[in-house]
């Protein structure tokens, strides 16, 4: 624990370093922390989607060439792959053995969830979430070892990568309830998108060192990228603001004035959360957009090329181009939605609501049209970039909701609603496979996109009824809700006495 600010070396603590430059807000290299720490870890959950095309072949469908074929027809202005790859196929995992090669991350995802957030809130995010990406980039090392040494070894690979990488999430939203006042938590929870930007880097950079190296690179530099994060994270990482040895007084005073949250250890009232309408609409709101997220990014490259035969290089820029969009959509709607907080033009919970709609119902209509347009490449990589920069709004609705619901729970709820989103991290990939097992034709791909659309629409009607901004009475149990210092209609919880400008404390 650091020594009060009072008692602090002030030419010390201003100085900086370039870990931490001296003009910059402590809480703003926390958000260029998050965004980074979730830019690498789905590099180590997404290179695989890239590099299964080039492992496999990607040719495993009894019907590939009938719809190759029928889609070459209708493209121009595009050049196809004419030519045998590089490399040849090593693995002829079929596509049931690509399912669980794909799901079994998130068999080990979803266990770990709910554990991890509780951890992160009784114990402090930095070791939890740091330790998850170090564990991430040990086990993305092994990956092309265990390939070769047997599908089951890879499988186990996965699910222990997995295991640890299902405490992200949790364990910064713990970061983000300790560090971020209300009125700047949607931008902050837009670094979250750094996933996104992950996902976007990652396919056309694996693309590139496949073609030129081989597959097995494109596990060995994501894991190598971050390994190197997890040395910044542990020396400009810390729990709360009271720890940070070089924040500003100003600011520790800032934070300390305006992030409430209790002092108390409090258990969870799991039975209370379960009887909660608004938690149970979360649930709903994040598995709608999480099924959405992980269509896209998960069978993204494969659809381009067993409908367009599009190469590993050209495959990965395209897949990549809705994750930047989705990033940029995140950034635009965080701002736009915590300046209407901020200037009171909306209550929290309206934001979220709209934020929510926004995310999903519009993409839900835009999923509809994949497959409609025929064999049209430019035209549904359009589409599916649009339905992903809108999608990016999701940052203002339901991945920031869990801490407006209980900022004293944030980590473990966001486990919990998690558990129920990232779910589709192996619902997913058995659904496709079950729908493309015989015919992998644009009218089965159709199929995939209308019912994840959907899925979209019941999320939306769900959410905009039962939804709420405001904090839960079981966010403190046995404890009455006072009116928060931001004055949004109760949706902020008094844990402790605020002080006033002039110091005093206010009852």
């Amino acid at each position: 624990m650091s020594s009060p600010p009072e008692t602090r070396d002030a030419a010390s603590a201003a100085s900086g370093s370039w870990l931490h430059p001296r003009n910059i807000p402590a809480r703003v290299v926390l958000g260029f922390l998050s965004f980074s720490g979730f830019l690498t870890n789905y590099m180590l959950r997404v290179n695989l989607n890239i590099a299964i095309v080039s492992m496999t072949g990607a040719a495993n469908s009894t019907d590939a060439n009938r719809t190759l074929a029928e889609c070459k027809v209708n493209i121009t202005g595009f050049e196809l792959d004419e030519s045998p790859a590089k490399s040849v196929a090593e693995f002829d995992w079929d596509n049931y053995e690509q399912g669980l090669i794909h799901g079994s991350f998130y068999w080990g995802y979803v266990l770990s969830m709910v554990p991890g957030g509780m951890l992160a809130d009784n114990y402090g995010a930095k070791l939890i979430y740091g330790g998850s990406n170090l564990i991430c980039s040990l086990m993305g090392f092994l990956i092309p070892a265990a390939a070769r040494m047997h599908l089951n070894a890879l499988l186990g690979v996965r699910f222990f990568q997995g295991f640890a990488a299902g405490v992200t999430w949790p364990a910064m939203n713990v970061m983000a309830s300790r560090w971020i006042p209300p009125d700047e938590r949607s931008k902050f929870i837009s670094t979250y998108m750094g996933n996104s930007v992950g996902v976007a880097l990652t396919f056309p950079l694996c693309g590139i060192l496949i073609e030129a190296f081989g597959w097995e690179w494109a596990f060995h530099v994501p894991a190598l990228i971050c390994l190197l994060w997890c040395v910044w994270w542990w020396y400009c990482a810390f729990d709360s603001p009271s720890q940070h040895p070089r924040i500003s007084k100003e600011e520790l005073d800032y934070l300390e004035k305006n992030v409430i949250i209790s002092k108390k250890k409090l258990a969870l009232p799991v039975m209370e959360i379960l009887k909660s309408a608004p938690f149970w609409a979360l649930l709903v709101a994040n598995l709608g957009s999480m099924w959405a997220f992980m269509t896209v990014t998960t069978y993204g490259p494969t659809y381009l090329k067993m409908v367009y035969d599009i190469n590993v290089k050209k495959n990965g820029f395209l897949s990549g181009l809705p994750n930047i969009s989705r990033f940029t959509g995140s950034l635009f709607f965080s701002w736009l939605f915590d300046k209407m907080i901020s200037l009171k033009h909306c209550s929290i919970t309206s934001a979220r609501k709209v934020a929510n709609a926004i995310s999903q119902l519009i993409p839900s209509i835009l999923f509809m049209l994949m497959g409609a347009v025929g064999c049209n490449y430019t035209a549904e990589v359009i589409v599916l970039t649009a339905a992903s920069l809108l999608g990016g709004c999701a940052s203002s609705g339901p991945i920031v909701n869990s801490v407006d619901l209980a900022p004293n729970f944030s980590g473990s709820i966001m486990g919990l609603m998690s558990l129920a989103g990232m779910s589709s991290g192996f619902l997913v990939p058995m659904f496709v496979g079950f729908i493309i097992k015989e015919d992998q034709s644009m009218e089965r791909w159709s199929i995939v996109f209308q019912i994840t659309a959907a899925l979209g629409f019941v999320a939306t009607v769900i959410f905009s009824v039962f939804g709420s901004g405001k904090v839960q009475s079981w966010n403190e149990p046995r404890e009455k809700i006072a009116r928060g210092c931001n004055g949004f209609e109760n949706e902020q919880e008094l844990k402790e006495p605020l002080r006033s400008q002039n110091g005093r404390e206010r009852n």
